[in-house]
Order: structure tokens, then sequence, then C-alpha cells
């Protein structure tokens, strides 16, 4: 419920995140468990229009694979709690307007082959700790305010 609050959500596209009208989350909108952990697995949160922030309590949800909130209004750097995700495969944030620098803790996720930055308002130079994501098979930083050098082992 602290995720939802942190958004913004004019259309109330997250109505039934509620656990008065249905306390399994497994059933909310866009929220995909493992079948047998019933650990919430995947986020898909996508073109919904939400703004302000991602919570830090996202970190809270250590069994995400898949996260995707590409295409939304987010207005926040991207919090370091990503890092609580071993088994994270796919985080996209595309198209949204976080600010700030990439943080190192985006490369702790050593499962990680897809993420995308791209079209956000991300500043500061690249982490050379994304080179050390080894199963990284695309990564799109395109369209940022980044700086410095690209790291050696990226291009």
């Amino acid at each position: 419920m602290s995720i939802k609050a942190s958004f913004s959500n004019i259309a109330n596209v997250l109505l039934d995140w509620n656990d008065a009208y249905d306390s399994d989350f497994c059933y909310w909108r866009e929220v995909f468990c493992n079948n047998i952990s019933l650990f919430v697995a995947s986020l898909n949160l996508s073109n919904l229009n939400l703004g302000e922030e991602i919570s830090p309590t996202i970190g809270d949800l250590g069994n995400l694979e898949y996260i995707d909130l590409q295409r939304n209004k987010l207005t926040s750097q991207i919090p370091d709690e990503i890092s609580n995700y071993a088994s994270l495969i796919h985080l996209d944030l595309f198209d949204n307007l976080l600010y700030k620098d990439i943080p190192f803790s985006v490369s702790k996720p050593k499962k990680l082959e897809l993420l995308n930055l791209k079209n956000n308002q991300l500043t500061g130079p690249i982490p050379t700790t994304l080179t050390q994501i080894l199963n990284l098979k695309t990564l799109d930083l395109a369209q940022n305010k980044l700086t410095g050098e690209i790291p050696r082992l990226i291009y």
C-alpha cells in the first residue's frame, strides 16, 4: 500500500490495490505472483499515467524479477532499494522524469538482463559498476543528461 501511496494516481487506475477490496495482492491489477511461493514476482505498471515517486518501500518486495514502470510521469530519483532484488532480471523505467544520478545500487542485481533508463532527466556519470552486471544483454541510457565517459566495458 505504501508503494501505491507514493504514486499520484490521478485516473485511479490502482483502485483495486486496496486491502479492504481484496487482501490477496496477487489479484491486484498488474501484480503478478510466483505460483509456488506466492511472492510478488512482477510489477507491470507501464502506461498508467502515474506520477510522483518510486517509493523506497518497493525494495521490500525482495523477490521481484520484473519491474516495468515505463511511460509514466514519475519525478523522483531511482531508489537505492533497487539493490534488494537478488533475482531482478528486467528493470524498465523508460520515458519518465527521473532525475539525479544513476545510483550504484542499480548494479547490485547480478541476474539483471535488461536495464532501460532511456528518456529521463538523469544526470551525472554512468556508473562504472554497470560493467559488473555479467548477464546484462540490453542497456539503454539514451536521451538523458549524463556526463563523462562511457565505461570501457559497456561499448
